[in-house]
């Protein structure tokens, strides 16, 4: 070879920039390495790796493909010439693509985990998980909040009985959505979150008889320990919490659907949320629809 890359080495026959394997456009006369012993007929040499036999034009370790620091002298294998110029998949794959790759498929492997919902990603795949809220989640002033919210529901179909209208059924998405609100709310006030927003709750995609209007309510009320206004009977058990809560949640929320919860006839499901906060009251989120 008479010319080559003044960039990237690589041989060429003739002195025709750009380089075809770097692009590189100016080319200069080749000097071929020559042991003391050889004449200028002699076979060019080039220098290969010990380890996978990239072959490289200088002696300027580490090895350009796989790191190996030792290169040994080798004479010129006219077969190999274009493996020589031009970049192959070994190439491309060497540390540095192969450091970028692993963070395009990790990168990869949270979206799919978005998607089935295994993790929350705004945005992505189908409800978000409510949050880790601060307070009680169980149990709150020796109550069992799970009680109380069957307590609630139990009080408001009784309620609907003495109407004349059809009771209400706990639905999955409905009660998952009172769930998520409610956290969420407790989350802004007491964890430094921001509060939820509508496109939070679009993600539950509720269908609710073939509709997908629904209600949503939330109310604080204190706790027992600091108010004992809305139990009955100076009783503080979570049944008779939890029919308190829904006789004074019922009478102070706003109508919708044309009339109370108790009366509105159309209404199918519910779902409900008790959460204590940090200072003992009691966050309230009820879903309907």
């Amino acid at each position: 070879m008479k010319w080559r890359c003044k960039w990237c080495e690589k041989p060429h026959e003739e002195n025709d920039p750009p380089c075809d394997n770097c692009g590189h456009g100016e080319f200069e006369k080749a000097v071929v390495p020559m042991s003391p012993e050889r004449t200028d007929d002699s076979t060019p040499l080039v220098w290969a790796c010990t380890e996978c036999g990239r072959e490289h034009q200088k002696n300027s370790p580490p090895c350009s493909r796989c790191g190996n620091a030792m290169l040994e002298q080798r004479e010129v294998d006219y077969g190999d010439v274009e493996e020589m110029g031009s970049t192959g998949w070994s190439d491309i794959l060497d540390r540095k693509y192969a450091a970028g790759f692993a963070v395009v498929g990790v990168l990869a492997l949270v979206l799919g985990l978005g998607i089935v919902g295994v993790i929350d990603l705004p945005g992505v795949g189908g409800p978000p998980n409510p949050p880790d809220a601060p307070g009680e989640n169980e149990t709150a002033s020796g109550l069992s909040l799970a009680d109380m919210e069957a307590s609630f529901v139990a009080s408001i179909n009784a309620r609907r009985g003495d109407e004349g209208v059809g009771s209400l059924e706990y639905g999955d998405t409905v009660d998952t959505m009172a769930t998520y609100y409610n956290k969420r709310v407790v989350e802004s006030q007491y964890g430094g979150a921001d509060p939820p927003t509508g496109s939070e709750l679009d993600r539950f995609d509720l269908d609710c008889g073939g509709s997908s209007e629904f209600a949503l309510r939330h109310q604080t009320f204190a706790g027992p320990n600091l108010d004992t206004t809305v139990t009955r009977d100076g009783e503080t058990s979570a049944e008779s919490f939890g029919s308190a809560l829904a006789l004074v949640f019922v009478e102070s929320s706003a109508q919708s659907f044309g009339g109370p919860i108790y009366e509105e006839r159309d209404l199918s499901a519910i779902g409900v949320d008790i959460h204590a906060d940090p200072r003992g009251d009691f966050h309230v989120t009820v879903v309907y629809c």
